[in-house]
């Protein structure tokens, strides 16, 4: 599965319950490490589908002698072991009053804020689906682990991630965004974005570059001076109308005929495709992105990876 084996003298545990531990063992995996299955009851979030495909080619840890690099663990998991690097999930951070209270994906989502972000026109909060912020938390985990692994630092140490800050740390919000870098403003870093059903499919549109690229591609030249529209922050607080001219332009195209409207303008705009079509997708397939895990189905490979410090792959 993996294509690189960088990290082949790191022997890992995996002693992880919930999806964002067990994703760091698999991309420790993808990248050439001996990863060992503790055999740690999963959180109940996970299907078996999702762990056939987070514990593809993790060993079952049957040498309890054994003294991993890394151990992998979740802040509720009574696991310890002698390793050099800790890596711990916490669902809501190592202390305070919710420091021993477990998490799933959509509490995730409205606790730290995605809840609010991923709305509807209507204002619906939209939640998508997956364990995406677990993910998101565990590719952290295993950046950090590896950071530590190439500082070389005597001693044994512990990485923590999380979850809730994991979630809050991807936010556009003011208040977040102040936090972590003293400015409120958020228009020189988004942008309305629109779902758009066309005649034969959907795409997603951005609307937050030249306006007068998006009249031209909407064929709405008397609304190159619409005062609800000209300035990004106006943008946003007509999103519905703005929302309708998409609609009535998608309404009268199939989904080539806008994305070809889309690149002649210079508009981001790009397909909704269904896990089907991208499963189904020859270039993709061409290029070997997916494989085989276990149970059956596919899942994607890591090419590789282009690390400094000497090490290429």
């Amino acid at each position: 599965m993996s294509r690189t084996t960088w990290l082949s003298h790191v022997t890992v545990l995996d002693a992880g319950t919930s999806a964002a531990s067990r994703y760091c063992g698999w991309l420790f995996v993808q990248n050439g490490a001996r990863v060992l299955d503790h055999g740690a009851e999963p959180s109940n979030q996970l299907t078996q589908a999702t762990l056939d495909f987070l514990d593809t080619e993790k060993e079952p840890a049957a040498d309890p002698s054994l003294t991993p690099d890394v151990i992998l663990v979740d802040a509720t998991s009574p696991t310890q072991s002698a390793s050099r690097l800790t890596g711990v999930i916490d669902a809501y951070g190592p202390a305070g009053p919710r420091a021993d209270w477990t998490a799933d994906e959509v509490t995730l989502a409205a606790m730290g804020g995605a809840a609010a972000y991923t709305v509807g026109r209507d204002g619906t909060p939209v939640y998508g689906f997956g364990l995406r912020y677990q993910y998101l938390a565990g590719l952290y985990l295993f950046t950090a682990l590896v950071a530590e692994l190439s500082a070389a630092r005597p001693g044994s140490h512990e990485v923590r991630v999380s979850l809730l800050e994991t979630v809050a740390s991807v936010l556009p919000y003011p208040t977040t965004q102040y936090a972590y870098n003293g400015s409120d403003s958020l228009l020189e870093q988004s942008g309305p974005r629109f779902v758009v059903a066309c005649t034969d499919g959907w795409v997603v549109v951005y609307a937050g570059l030249a306006w007068t690229a998006i009249t031209s591609m909407l064929d709405r030249p008397d609304l190159d001076e619409d005062r609800r529209f000209v300035e990004l922050g106006d943008r946003f607080a007509h999103v519905t109308e703005l929302g309708l001219l998409f609609d009535a332009w998608g309404a009268t195209r199939t989904v080539a005929q806008a994305l070809a409207d889309g690149a002649a303008h210079d508009v981001a705009t790009a397909e909704v495709r269904s896990p089907e079509q991208v499963l189904a997708d020859p270039d993709l397939s061409a290029r070997g992105v997916w494989h085989e895990v276990r149970g059956g189905g596919h899942a994607p490979t890591i090419p590789n990876l282009l690390v400094t410090e000497g090490v290429s792959t």
